[in-house]
């Protein structure tokens, strides 16, 4: 079966999974007027003759499904969860496992923790990969990083700023102490966590983010309730339980804001919107599924662009 074909039936997987468990689908907007809070997720601009106002490719469905669940819930008790299956864009180096373009499977359930919507990602991954439900490992990245004798403070502002100064002694190239202390955890992560899981042949999802790395994930004592699925060393899935405080994310979005301006990329207008009905979501808990980076993992032989052929 070729990569077009395989992610057509596994579409049509998910779409079975979800409807089993009686979550309703929905279908967001794609022109947006607000962007990713996250400061290095970069948008495509939409433009046109009759465009009058700034508007953005969606890089995930993520607020619009927040703002569609938070008013499902305010109106309906018995509200379950809701999910999309869509096309997203992100402004990203084209690569072997990454686009400008790829489908994201995202999803909200009531009531949920982390680890349940962490266990509910590997039974959809089983959905659409057609295979036996892989063991999911779900790994304290706190421990992790104990492990390597690497001293992390998770809860200190620029914890990782200092643990890689002290093991390289030069810091990378930052725009601003929140940009290096982020700058500073990817690249501890990518050369001490991730040789760890890389050779793993099940599920891997690491936990407990610095707040630093927050984005729209609910944080207590510095740390974040944030979850991302590796598999064979692709990152897969990132889920969150989701923050409910509208204070909490505007001072996120801004300070991430900072970084975009430094970076000399578009700020992301706030959606005040979203900041007015979080307060509805609280004990919900999101994640959002790479479809193609599923099926790559799955099948390592095939690459993104089997599954967007060049026109002749």
């Amino acid at each position: 079966m070729n990569a077009v074909s395989l992610r057509n039936r596994a579409i049509r997987d998910a779409r079975n999974f979800f409807s089993e468990q009686g979550i309703l689908e929905v279908h967001t907007p794609k022109a947006v007027r607000t962007a990713a809070l996250e400061p290095y997720i970069d948008v495509l601009e939409v433009t046109g003759a009759h465009i009058t106002e700034k508007l953005w490719l969606s890089t995930s469905p993520e607020m619009g499904m927040k703002k569609i669940f938070a008013a499902e819930m305010a109106m309906n008790p018995t509200a379950q969860g809701i999910y999309e299956i869509c096309s997203v864009f992100r402004d990203d180096q084209p690569g072997k496992k990454h686009l400008l373009e790829f489908t994201m499977v995202e999803w909200y359930a009531k009531q949920s923790t982390l680890e349940n919507i962490l266990q509910s990602a590997a039974d959809c991954i089983a959905a659409v990969t057609n295979k036996a439900r892989p063991e999911l490992e779900i790994l304290d990245l706190r421990k992790l990083f104990k492990n390597t004798g690497v001293d992390c403070d998770f809860t200190a502002a620029n914890g990782f700023t200092t643990a890689y100064q002290k093991r390289h002694t030069n810091l990378p190239v930052h725009m601003n102490d929140l940009d290096c202390n982020i700058v500073c955890f990817n690249l501890l992560f990518d050369e001490l966590i991730l040789p760890q899981i890389r050779s793993t042949d099940h599920l891997v999802a690491v936990t407990h983010y610095p707040e630093c790395l927050a984005a729209l994930a609910y944080a207590e004592n510095g740390i974040a309730e944030r979850g991302e699925i590796y598999w064979r060393g692709t990152e897969i899935a990132n889920a969150y339980r989701e923050e409910w405080r509208g204070d909490i994310v505007r001072a996120r979005w801004n300070a991430y804001n900072g970084i975009r301006g430094l970076r000399g990329v578009a700020m992301h207008t706030i959606d005040e919107v979203l900041l007015n009905q979080l307060s509805d979501m609280q004990n919900v808990c999101g994640v959002a599924v790479g479809l193609e980076r599923t099926l790559m993992a799955a099948q390592p032989g095939l690459s993104a662009k089997d599954f967007y052929p060049a026109k002749p």
